[in-house]
């Protein structure tokens, strides 16, 4: 996710701090084309001492809103975001994608990862029914027990279409690239772990990649513990991290 500049941020919300702007912004998002100053006098519906113009000064100056050669104004990439942070704040209240939002942003890291692991939960408990009848019953109570969890605390439904897929996981606050590598390393471990048929003709060999992927997955998910409650990298990848800067 690309920064923002912090004078930039004290312009960001300098500028949407006034109705006539974020009504400029929403238009813009609403058309999702060029428009005309003419067209934002008929549209906003103001007097001519409203401004129009100064508004439209300010926002640009904020890097909200362009304007090409023909004088007709278009949201920034900047403007875009600003568009569905209000959307999401002022005009969703109640949306599936602002209860989505606010539900996922209440999730703890732990139970973050617990929904990147409920499939490998679930075939792990479908695949011990032959052996074991217990442990493969705890697995898939544990995975039951990860989707009821999701759906409580983030207080929408609409997490049952998401959790099947992963697309929850771009819904998620902070660290999305771990737990996608962590969703990624099981489901890969699963195809090695519980092949049908065999993805190689040596069993040991899909076994120990396998394990090899699990293990990884296991590693991931303490670091994403770890980053996500220290706001800090462990010393070994800060070396990285120096290396590369």
């Amino acid at each position: 996710m690309t920064s923002v500049p912090e004078g930039d941020i004290t312009e960001v919300l300098k500028a949407l701090n006034h109705d006539i702007r974020r009504e400029i912004i929403r238009i813009l998002h609403v058309n999702n084309n060029l428009v005309s100053y003419s067209e934002f006098l008929n549209s906003l519906n103001l007097p001519a001492s409203s401004n129009v113009a100064y508004h439209l000064s300010l926002l640009g100056k904020a890097h909200l809103i362009g304007k090409d050669l023909e004088g007709r104004y278009s949201l920034t990439k900047l403007g875009r975001r600003a568009a569905l942070m209000l959307d999401l704040v002022v005009e969703s209240k109640g949306s599936p994608f602002s209860d989505i939002y606010l539900g996922f942003s209440r999730l703890n890291p732990l139970e973050l990862i617990l929904g990147a692991w409920w499939i490998f939960f679930f075939i792990l408990g479908l695949t011990l029914l032959q052996w074991h009848i217990l442990l493969s019953i705890f697995f898939l109570l544990l995975s039951l027990s990860s989707i009821l969890l999701f759906i409580y605390r983030t207080k929408t439904l609409w997490t049952l279409l998401l959790i099947n897929n992963f697309i929850w996981i771009f819904f998620a606050p902070n660290n999305r690239e771990i737990l996608i590598s962590i969703a990624l390393t099981n489901a890969l471990a699963i195809i090695f772990l519980f092949p049908e048929p065999a993805l190689f003709d040596i069993a040991v060999l899909n076994q120990v990649i396998g394990i090899i992927l699990l293990l990884s997955s296991i590693f991931l998910s303490f670091l994403y513990f770890y980053i996500s409650n220290d706001k800090k990298l462990p010393l070994f990848l800060k070396k990285e991290e120096r290396r590369r800067v």
